[in-house]
């Protein structure tokens, strides 16, 4: 088989916008940042070189079928740019990633990122199916999550666990500068925002600040992919009057992390309000290590890791499911004592460096290292 060049590395996703945080900005960076030649394969609107990295657009599906349906336009693409290793996202890309492993003897790399308990029972056990064949020949596979270890258990796939830490966008001012609130009022979410992930608790929760008169405000910094509930939450924004409480930055269009800081600097409080779905217990949100980063004490639903979580850390606070009167007791104590919310802020700042990118970022850039040079000292047959 023709030899690779030895420093191109491609990621291939049909599923995750371009500019996604962990794809683009945390291991494309580092790769690029090592000195390797970094090309992405992702649905975007035209071939583009952006920071670096070479992003080969592929057309926008709306449908898993018109994944599907990309899949052969993605091999000839990831097949074209004879890379030495591919990095594949998606588990509907395996069988593409194995027939690329087959007729060029590259090496591949699995992104295990996400859980399937959402996509549904029947397909998620079909996920996780093609997930155990493709562990008989891929090269490596890369854990987000701790607890995605006992899937790779029993099997002898080589993996690596690379969590999803934060990894601060630019030259900051230092957190140490920052003044403390004294009356914690403005809250934060940034992220994803859907029902399950609390959108209906915050408009809640804005509501009764509404009705009480309270000082708090409501920050949503992210996109909302579902028309229909970005419908609801328009309308009681109009018919209650919300305007004055809730402020939407993206709603309909992707936030990228660079745009992020502003938003995590004028607040005082981040929230994570999620609804109690299984596929939250295994997991922390990435958005805890944000909030951590900037000094924000949390407010979080009562999941047991996450409430472990923060306890360990002592960083914020729980609450019930769904129970924005828990969450406006939370302000309420640290508005009467703010030496709790002083104390709050001051061991989430403690608490960031330990869930930064970097060591992520290296651990990731040594695994590749060691990943090419078994490759290279291969014979080719």
């Amino acid at each position: 088989m023709p030899a690779h060049s030895q420093s191109r590395v491609v990621h291939v996703t049909t599923v995750h916008q371009p500019f996604d945080p962990r794809i683009f900005y945390k291991q494309l960076a580092s790769l690029r940042d090592a000195g390797f030649d970094a090309h992405l394969i992702a649905p975007y609107e035209q071939d583009e070189q952006a920071h670096g990295i070479s992003i080969h657009a592929l057309p926008r599906p709306e449908t898993r079928w018109h994944r599907l349906a990309l899949q052969p336009r993605v091999f000839k693409s990831a097949q074209s740019l004879d890379a030495a290793l591919y990095q594949v996202h998606d588990p509907e890309l395996l069988p593409l990633a194995f027939f690329l492993k087959r007729t060029t003897g590259t090496t591949v790399v699995y992104d295990m990122h996400e859980n399937y308990r959402s996509k549904g029972a029947l397909l998620g056990r079909g996920l996780r199916a093609l997930e155990r064949w493709a562990f008989r020949w891929v090269d490596h596979v890369l854990l987000a999550e701790g607890s995605y270890r006992s899937i790779v258990d029993g099997h002898a796939v080589p993996h690596t666990y690379i969590a999803n830490y934060f990894r601060p966008v630019g030259d900051e001012e230092p957190l140490d500068t920052v003044e403390i609130s004294e009356r914690p009022t403005r809250l934060l979410y940034t992220g994803t925002l859907s029902a399950s992930r609390g959108l209906r608790t915050m408009v809640d929760l804005a509501t009764h600040i509404r009705r009480s008169g309270r000082p708090e405000t409501l920050s949503l910094v992210g996109i909302c992919r579902y028309e229909e509930q970005r419908a609801r939450v328009e309308a009681r924004m109009q018919a209650e009057g919300l305007g004055a409480v809730i402020d939407r930055v993206g709603w309909d269009t992707y936030v990228p992390p660079t745009a992020m800081p502003p938003h995590h600097r004028w607040a005082d409080v981040g929230l994570a309000l999620f609804e109690p779905h299984p596929n939250y217990h295994t997991s922390l949100p990435t958005k805890f290590y944000e909030y951590l980063h900037y000094g924000l004490p949390i407010i979080c639903s009562d999941v047991p890791l996450w409430r472990r979580f923060v306890e360990a850390h002592e960083c914020g606070a729980v609450v019930p499911p769904g129970d924005p009167d828990a969450v406006l007791n939370v302000l309420d104590e640290w508005q009467a004592h703010p030496d709790r919310y002083r104390q709050c802020v001051e061991n989430a700042r403690a608490a960031a460096p330990q869930y930064r990118w970097q060591g992520m970022g290296e651990r990731l850039v040594a695994c590749y290292h060691t990943l090419l040079s078994a490759s290279a000292s291969t014979p080719i047959r």
